[in-house]
């Protein structure tokens, strides 16, 4: 998973064995070395989801997610919003999302990146050419846009969700919704998370936790998959942007440039 965090490297501890049991022990800690951190199970139901989804040339889903988040008064409480994800490739996305507070869409046709707020009724665009993967770097990296989700839309999914992965473990099948799934739990340095990933042939993701270690409390982010659909195609006009009546269009801020400015205004 493509968090911001570095890679844990776990501190092994030393045991004061007696002189007849280190023959042994240095067998078990070899044993244990070489015991992979992911389990091959869990391994291989991510791969298969990975790479149904990459190999997909098109598909629409339904993803409501639920997130901790803390009042002003200190109660926590869950903040709940839908979204409506349309992937096409190689470089065709839109999502729209919607909340009690917040109506936004983003949509990405090739050549540039929109966002669009409809409550104000403003938009901005960020011009950018390319994969799905390059457009989604362009947004976090120059603009801090993190698209939702972003780690099923990838080329490669199974390798950006382990890429700062310690340890994944196979917890069983379980029914969510009604649907069989594989519970797959993962642990990184600040963060563990779960996926449930539909049995049999479609191992398409059902639903997704991310629990966030480090801060008080450890907050949740919980996204739940429908409505599925590999079969309805995905013509230009779904990933064409037109600004509605009325609207304004706005220059969105550049965050490497905001930041290479302020380091010259430091030196």
């Amino acid at each position: 998973m493509r968090n911001r965090n570095p890679f844990l490297t776990p501190t092994r501890n030393k045991l004061g064995l007696p002189l007849v049991l280190l023959g042994f022990a240095a067998l078990t800690a070899c044993a244990a070395e070489v015991k992979p951190a992911v389990d091959a199970h869990a391994d291989e139901m991510l791969r298969r989801m990975g790479e149904y989804l990459s190999q997909a040339q098109f598909f629409s889903v339904n993803v409501e997610i639920w997130q901790d988040v803390e009042l002003a008064s200190g109660q926590r409480v869950q903040a709940g919003r839908t979204a409506e994800l349309k992937v096409r490739r190689p470089d065709r996305f839109r999502a729209e999302i919607h909340s009690a507070h917040r109506n936004r869409e983003l949509v990405y046709d090739g050549s540039a990146i929109t966002l669009f707020n409809s409550i104000q009724n403003f938009y901005g665009t960020v011009p950018t050419s390319g994969s799905l993967d390059k457009m989604m770097d362009v947004a976090c990296e120059r603009f801090g846009i993190t698209l939702p989700l972003e780690d099923f839309i990838r080329t490669d999914p199974h390798r950006d969700f382990l890429q700062k992965v310690i340890s994944g473990h196979d917890l069983g099948t379980v029914n969510v919704m009604g649907t069989l799934c594989d519970h797959l739990g993962f642990s990184q340095e600040n963060i563990d998370w779960q996926v449930w990933i539909e049995a049999g042939v479609k191992p398409i993701p059902r639903k997704f936790v991310i629990t966030y270690k480090d801060e008080p409390g450890a907050p949740q982010f919980i996204a739940i998959f429908s409505h599925w659909d590999f079969e309805t195609k995905l013509p230009d006009f779904v990933f064409k942007f037109e600004p509605p009546p009325g609207s304004s269009k706005i220059k969105v801020k550049e965050i490497r440039a905001e930041n290479q400015s302020r380091k010259k205004e430091e030196q």
